[in-house]
């Protein structure tokens, strides 16, 4: 027997009397259950968090937790270097967990802008928002899950602190021109958030935490109670419209708290400056960001009349309105 392998052959029980033993190379999280724990921060994910954190990106995407569960307005969140996951337990379970947006939170929405004049494969523009996303950032943000993990651009790509960055309502982009590897990297909103708003962040929270102390923590997951409002607003993709162009209404539907609001029932009625009836739209549902976009067609009406648009919205109890107006230009 030779000594190589007898050095191998030790050196591999070694290993494993350590793996045994709970020991994990450095920069490895820790999987224990149903949690798994981060030296790097001293935090841990669990449960549907954990479950959320590992389909769409896990570390490359969100980065390291930063804070333990905690309940913020009424609901249990977790900040993570990128993003703040938030427990939604009275939505379908896809839609149980939900990422906080720290764009808007952040202010970092800007105008909307003109559509381009040409589409591709390589631009989209969202009417919900009003912005484009194109090239690099769009290839990034259809591969690390689009709308449900970013939400909609709230912004132009531009220049900060020397980067080309574009915001998104959970989300921020970078363009690192020295990477050829990985030039497209997420911003620290997460991290941004705890600094700008410390004060609404529990010490406790931010606390780390010993691995071994894990086993005895509960997430304190409790039920949202139903927001005593709904908020809706409503924008057309015409102001004027002719008889070649289809009108759309997006509208976007939150709960009072400034969430989204999925699976409200969405139904517009068009009427007359006589209140004459032009038309009602089929009864829509919200998406999982509260968006419902809704095709519109006009009965009746003649060259320069004013359309009077007013979409009802509806979620269990709780009923609200949003209005419009555009004019025909047959």
């Amino acid at each position: 027997m030779s000594k190589g392998w007898i050095r191998k052959f030790t050196l591999g029980l070694v290993l494993t009397l350590l793996l045994c033993l709970g020991w994990v190379p450095k920069g490895q999280a820790q999987i224990g259950g149903d949690y798994r724990y981060f030296a790097e921060t001293r935090h841990a994910v669990r449960g549907e968090f954990l479950e959320f954190f590992d389909t769409y990106g896990g570390l490359s995407v969100f980065g390291y937790p930063k804070t333990e569960p905690f309940v913020q307005d009424g609901l249990v969140v977790q900040y993570f270097q990128n993003a703040r996951f938030e427990s939604h337990p009275e939505n379908p379970a896809p839609y149980r967990v939900q990422l906080g947006l720290l764009g808007v939170d952040l202010k970092y929405e800007r105008p909307r802008v003109v559509p381009p004049a040409v589409s591709s494969r390589l631009r989209h523009y969202f009417p919900e928002t009003g912005h484009t996303v194109a090239y690099a950032f769009l290839t990034f943000f259809k591969a690390n899950g689009g709308i449900d993990v970013f939400g909609y651009p709230i912004s132009e790509t531009h220049f900060e602190n020397g980067l080309v960055v574009q915001y998104f309502q959970r989300m921020k982009l970078e363009w690192h021109s020295d990477d050829r590897v990985t030039p497209v990297r997420i911003g620290n909103l997460g991290e941004l958030y705890i600094e700008v708003y410390r004060d609404r962040i529990p010490l406790e929270a931010l606390a780390g935490v010993e691995n071994a102390q894990i086993q005895d923590l509960t997430p304190e997951i409790t039920p949202t109670p139903l927001s005593g409002a709904l908020r809706a607003s409503m924008s057309l993709r015409f102001s004027v419209l002719d008889q070649q162009k289809k009108q759309m209404a997006s509208v976007l539907v939150n709960s009072d708290d400034g969430q989204p609001r999925p699976n409200a029932q969405v139904q517009i009625q068009l009427t007359g400056a006589a209140g004459e009836p032009l038309g009602t739209s089929e009864v829509v549902l919200t998406d999982a960001q509260g968006f419902a976009r809704i095709p519109l067609s006009v009965v009746g009406g003649r060259n320069g009349d004013k359309v009077f648009v007013r979409a009802t919205v509806t979620f269990e109890t709780l009923q609200t309105v949003a209005e419009d107006v555009f004019l025909l230009w047959w």
